[in-house]
């Protein structure tokens, strides 16, 4: 037995409480040990449980805390007579004096210089903003003589020749800001190629550990700006812009929305000092914009607007069963995932309304934050978050987290592994939306060709859009037949057909020529099928079987590989047999059609346009006569197959 009295819980709180009590005399003989079940089902401790050794801090580092603004007026301005520039020389508070070199960068307080020792640049502010404060607040702020590496809080103040307050030195920063790097995807691939999400966790901790520095010593950020964070690697980063942070009774006289606490939204910054619990609100929302690059934790489907958002702490990712339903499409529901339990945990309880740490008192501490990281990374380094699934290591994983109760397969287009229930024909959703885009033949409008249609449906590519297959069908004009004195249509599809051919429109309706052509029909067929009984097998195979209501469809089907059985054939075959024969003029179609149907065929076989003949037909009837008998349109169907032949037949004879 490993442990007298051990208590398994999922419960932080009650973890806590209980292990408190190991500090009272009453239990010290019977201590409690606290488990929690990890994902695999085993027991393992909390994270917080390794006790964190703190540095004795300096009491001359340490800020006093305040409750009330100073007292100095905020746009009380200092009197500048010149502002120094390129190649001045400035002159510093503890003697002596440096020059500046090129300006490298401009902001809405002043500019930034090079100087003459390169690990010191000069920030001098301009005219409007050298208040009274500001030079009470920088001087401060170089008493404590703060020293932590990355942190380039102000070493001297910097005067001009007339001895009058322009601004101070700071040391020397590098890397790429994180609003311009890890925040936005392809330039988070592009400046860190061989990151991975094991990289994020530690610039986390490593970005705590920072911050950890300055609340140890009453220091608050305020403003945390991603812009205002330079990332050179996981371990290696500065902050910059530290005249901004709130010290004493100097408030923080900017910030942004999304980083500002729900209770202080709409508030003037310069106004008020903020608490630990403000900035632990910030800090919370800066680790999740990391974790997830870039998203906002409020951002989320047809909510309001970010302000109100915040106020409303509607935080829309799941945790456990709570959701509201809004996630934001695209990677971020596959990154939050894969994200440890504890800090799914910690950021649903600090980012919503009814979570544990989401009032201003609760919010989890740099420490607690500290612990969850060290925890988070500890197990991508032990590799026991890459052995119950290897994307949980990639920053932009493609999928879900692995259930181990669903069966997953590898997508046949994209790779991805995938449940295998969201799939169809093995290809995932994203990918069967995917697709190419051609245009019409004849009137160029865009075509869309989905991977549905190709590997589900399996349909053929249209070379004609829907509007102008339509267009296609509809009647151009009626002719008053020169024999019987009958009107008949010629559609426009026929109409465009002889134009282009430079033909006449002809001047006999289908009938009629028919009945011309009747008294040749015979010897055309008896001449196709004995002159050379070799010469065209398709054609003596269709006079052998009358069952097919469709020599040309099977001669069409025939050009495009299918078999005597496929599902076309199959169609018109029951149609033939169960409705178009019993309709009252059924047979005589049927009869019409055996007579002119082989000569057809013959000539089509012989044509030089064969090839072309197929695909229109195809296209243009067969498919649309099979829609149209699926939808049970049979009379529609009957029409349209009329008109092919009567096509046809136009078109051949």
């Amino acid at each position: 037995m490993t442990h007298k009295l051990l208590l398994i819980t999922q419960d932080n709180s009650l973890a806590k409480d209980i292990l408190a009590l190991n500090e009272n005399h009453s239990v010290k003989a019977n201590i409690i040990r606290v488990r929690r079940l990890d994902n695999k089902g085993c027991l393992s401790e909390f994270s917080w449980t390794t006790k964190r050794k703190n540095k004795l801090i300096p009491t001359n580092e340490i800020f006093d805390i305040k409750k009330v603004v100073s007292i100095i007026p905020e746009k009380e301005l200092n009197k500048v007579s010149t502002l120094p520039g390129e190649q001045s020389l400035v002159y510093i508070s503890t003697g002596g004096n440096i020059r500046l070199l090129e300006k490298i960068a401009t902001g809405g307080e002043g500019s930034i210089y090079k100087t003459m020792n390169p690990n010191f640049v000069a920030k001098v502010y301009k005219k409007d903003n050298n208040t009274c404060r500001t030079y009470k607040k920088i001087q401060l702020m170089i008493s404590k003589n703060l020293e932590c590496q990355g942190i380039c809080f102000p070493k001297e103040i910097i005067y001009n020749k007339n001895k009058e307050f322009v601004g101070y030195l700071m040391p020397t920063a590098r890397g790429k800001e994180l609003q311009k790097s890890i925040f936005i995807k392809p330039l988070f691939i592009k400046n860190f190629p061989n990151w991975r999400k094991r990289d994020t966790v530690e610039l986390c901790v490593t970005i705590l550990n920072k911050i950890k520095y300055l609340h140890d010593r009453n220091i608050i950020m305020g403003d945390i700006n991603p812009s205002n964070i330079l990332v050179v690697s996981p371990t290696e980063i500065y902050f910059v812009d530290t005249d901004s942070y709130q010290i004493e009774d100097y408030p923080c006289p900017v910030g942004t929305i999304n980083y500002t606490a729900p209770e202080i939204q709409r508030k003037h910054f310069a106004t008020f000092l903020r608490t630990i619990g403000h900035e632990n609100f910030a800090v919370a929302t800066l680790l999740f914009m990391i974790m997830l690059p870039g998203k906002p934790p409020y951002s989320q489907q047809g909510g309001e607007d970010p302000v109100s958002n915040i106020i409303n702490m509607d935080f829309s990712y799941a945790f456990k069963q709570n959701s509201n339903k809004r996630t934001p499409d695209g990677p971020w529901r596959y990154i939050w995932s894969h994200l440890t339990y504890d800090l799914k945990e910690a950021f649903y309880n600090t980012f919503r309304e009814d979570g544990d740490k989401s009032a201003e008192n609760k919010r989890l501490t740099v420490d607690e934050w500290l612990y969850i990281f060290e925890y988070y990374l500890n197990l991508l380094d032990s590799g026991k978050l890459g052995n119950q699934d290897k994307m949980s290591e990639e920053l932009f994983p493609t999928r879900h987290k692995k259930n181990p109760n669903i069966q997953y397969v590898s997508c046949m287009l994209c790779k991805n592994e995938i449940d295998e229930k969201q799939c169809r024909n093995g290809i995932c959703r994203s990918c069967l939306a995917l697709g190419e885009t051609y245009y019409c033949r004849e009137c160029r409008k865009e075509i869309f060709y989905s991977n549905n249609d190709r590997y589900v449906k399996k349909s053929k590519k249209y070379e004609i859009c829907v509007d102008c297959f339509s267009y296609g069908k509809q009647v151009h004009s009626n002719i008053n037949c020169i024999e019987c004195g009958a009107y008949f249509e010629i559609t426009n599809n026929e109409w465009d057909y002889f134009s282009k051919k430079g033909l006449d429109v002809p001047k006999r309706c289908p009938n009629c020529r028919e009945a011309r052509k009747n008294s040749t029909y015979n010897y055309s067929i008896n001449s196709s099928t004995s002159s050379n009984q070799n010469s065209n097998p398709p054609i003596r195979d269709l006079l052998q079987n009358k069952g097919s209501f469709c020599f040309i469809t099977t001669a069409v089907c025939e050009y495009y590989g299918k078999p005597d059985d496929c599902e076309e054939l199959t169609i018109l075959r029951n149609y033939r047999d169960n409705w178009l024969s019993q309709q009252v003029d059924g047979k005589l179609i049927i009869a019409e059609y055996y007579n002119v149907a082989p000569l057809l065929v013959s000539l089509l076989y012989n044509s030089s346009k064969y090839e072309y003949y197929c695909k229109l037909l195809w296209n243009i009837y067969i498919i649309p006569c099979i829609e149209l008998i699926k939808n049970n349109k049979l009379e529609e169907c009957k029409n349209l197959y009329k008109t092919m032949v009567q096509f046809l037949d136009n078109q051949l004879t």
